[in-house]
């Protein structure tokens, strides 16, 4: 069965400026969305090329920046609840903020190099194995396709030729036995540790925003907005980054963002509320 064919003057998604039918993921991406199998046929039109991973650091960005917001903002409704000063969440903030986002940093370092050290260990054994026992390995995987629903000489077949092409068939390899995905790009973890870092921090900084730009303003006798502003202001970039994390998932951009506006609202109510009678309880007031 052929699928229906069309250029991209032909298709009205040419005229669309929303989608970028020049990336061939992208425009496969809105074909499934859509349910459109002629857009998934131009799709296919484009020339393969290696994909640019626009979200390889989405993840490290939307999770050190969603850290980063619901910690300090736990730490600013805390300080609130137990009706501390200004100044106070000023210097708790901060200071919680620089040494969370350095032990976000480090964390992050830490994990993808020994997950790359890890991956780059179990190719070097698979490369050695395939080396030294190439019958052992093409029996393993010939029983791995069986299991698949290949029957013996088709999964023979297919191997055989496979394991012509050595780095290709190791990698084969590693994902059939192991579930693992071999990093291609051999991506250096230190950018994965900026990243976190300074997403924690410049997100994380939004709930004390409004404390820093209006700490000068003398309210006395007058209402204080400052926490009403940082609610604000957090619960907006909780929806931004719920939304911008959708672009990467099938879920609604409206529906990603109301969610980890619930979830950063549970929390921050829970330290609320925790604070309140956390003062009661020590007397913090006195």
């Amino acid at each position: 069965i052929s699928a229906p064919r069309c250029s991209m003057a032909e298709h009205p998604a040419a005229a669309d400026t929303a989608i970028d039918i020049s990336d061939r993921t992208g425009t496969a991406r809105q074909a499934f969305k859509t349910g459109d199998v002629a857009l998934s046929a131009l799709a296919h039109a484009i020339p393969v090329e290696r994909h640019q991973k626009s979200g390889e650091f989405a993840k490290t960005i939307v999770f050190g920046g969603l850290d980063g917001i619901i910690t300090t903002f736990a730490i600013v409704t805390t300080i609130q609840g137990a009706s501390l000063t200004t100044g106070v969440v000023i210097v708790l903030g901060i200071s919680n903020l620089i040494a969370d986002a350095l032990g976000m940093a480090f964390g992050e370092y830490v994990g993808e190099k020994s997950e790359q050290e890890w991956i780059a260990k179990e190719r070097s054994r698979e490369k050695w194995e395939f080396e030294n026992y190439k019958e052992g390995e093409m029996n393993e995987m010939v029983e791995l396709y069986k299991q698949k629903g290949f029957t013996e000489e088709d999964a023979k077949d297919i191997l055989t030729i496979m394991s012509n092409h050595k780095d290709f068939f190791i990698d084969h390899m590693m994902v059939q036995e192991l579930g693992i995905i071999p990093d291609e790009e051999g991506g250096n973890p230190i950018n994965g540790a900026i990243i976190m870092f300074f997403s924690f921090v410049v997100f994380g900084f939004i709930p004390l925003l409004s404390y820093v730009a209006l700490n000068p303003i003398d309210w006395s006798g007058r209402y204080n907005p400052v926490f009403l502003v940082a609610c604000i202001l957090t619960g907006v970039a909780l929806f931004g980054l719920g939304a911008f994390k959708a672009k990467w998932e099938s879920q609604a951009w409206w529906k990603s963002g109301f969610i980890v506006l619930f979830n950063g609202t549970i929390a921050a109510v829970a330290a609320y509320l925790v604070s309140l009678i956390l003062e009661h309880i020590v007397a913090i007031g006195c």
